[in-house]
């Protein structure tokens, strides 16, 4: 990363996220990719879709309690709640709300405490062992945080404001994008803005597809833990205000989140065969059942 790109020196002040996102434009390289993610995700969604409805809860069930693992991970973090599935905060929609992303952080950071949005400015930085700081940037200013979380779960239920979000992936990728910049907490805003990714990219597919999942198919933290530092890299590249240009680094990001599908596409195909297998030897759960597996999949309400 150049020493100058995504600096902002400067606390971040409020500006419309809509003003923002009018401003990105696809380039061709971007748009080349996308075409190529969406030919290889129809055909691992096609071999998803057929197999058992009963058997893959078990598939799902698994997926989320990975991806948490998996999210956690990049953040260095062992204090991690593996099984997700003592909540109703990851079933109950795939809708946003204030109250929602607070209950996702609280439960993402384990907290006993009730999550609400910082009331002190943050920066991202280094500090080195001479005691330096290098500053990357700023979240956005301690009393513009909710003003921006308004217009982000504005923009979290568009379906037509840019041509960025006819795509899953991409849409997806740009709510993850905004989340961080904003960084609305004072802990935890990584790891929520990647559960906040999976649940709109489910909610897209499900736009798309016609489908009814409940839980991501990729466990994209998966790779990003493989990539982090190209992840936090680009992460820092991007300009988040209205001054600058960012356009070739906001598409860098969504190549690198495509990057990120694809692999996932690639190594789940590649289990799938394994799947198929263990599916055929797992006895069918039922909404009666009082198994492990079946109290969860009521919890995800996937017997409907």
């Amino acid at each position: 990363m150049g020493p100058e790109n995504g600096r902002n020196n400067n606390e971040v002040s409020f500006f419309h996220l809509q003003d923002y996102i009018s401003k990105i434009k696809l380039t061709d390289n971007t748009l080349f990719h996308l075409e190529e993610t969406n030919r290889n995700f129809d055909d691992y969604f096609k071999k998803l879709s057929e197999v058992d409805k009963n058997a893959i809860l078990y598939y799902w069930i698994d997926s989320l309690k990975k991806e948490i693992k998996y999210s956690n991970a990049i953040e260095n973090n062992s204090n991690a709640r593996y099984l997700a599935f003592d909540d109703d905060v990851f079933f109950e929609t795939l809708n946003i709300s204030h109250t929602r992303i607070k209950k996702l952080h609280q439960y993402i950071t384990n907290s006993n405490v009730d999550s609400d949005y910082r009331k002190c400015d943050v920066r991202v930085s280094s500090i080195y062992e001479d005691g330096t700081e290098d500053v990357f940037w700023h979240g956005a200013k301690s009393e513009d945080v909710k003003k921006f979380m308004d217009d982000f779960i504005q923009v979290y239920k568009q379906d037509t404001l840019s041509s960025i979000f006819s795509s899953p992936f991409l849409k997806s990728a740009l709510i993850h994008l905004l989340f961080v910049r904003i960084h609305p907490f004072n802990d935890g805003n990584g790891r929520t803005a990647r559960m906040i990714h999976n649940i709109k990219f489910t909610q897209s597919l499900n736009h798309v597809y016609k489908s009814n999942l409940k839980v991501c198919p990729l466990n994209l933290s998966q790779s990003i833990l493989v990539n982090k530092h190209t992840y936090v890299n680009i992460l820092n590249s991007i300009y988040f205000d209205m001054q600058h240009n960012s356009n070739d680094e906001i598409n860098k990001w969504f190549d690198f989140i495509l990057n990120m599908v694809d692999e996932q596409i690639y190594y789940n195909n590649n289990k799938l065969p394994k799947l198929y297998d263990a599916f055929n030897n797992i006895s069918k759960i039922s909404e009666s059942d009082d198994s492990y597996y079946a109290n969860y999949a009521r919890k995800m309400k996937l017997f409907k």
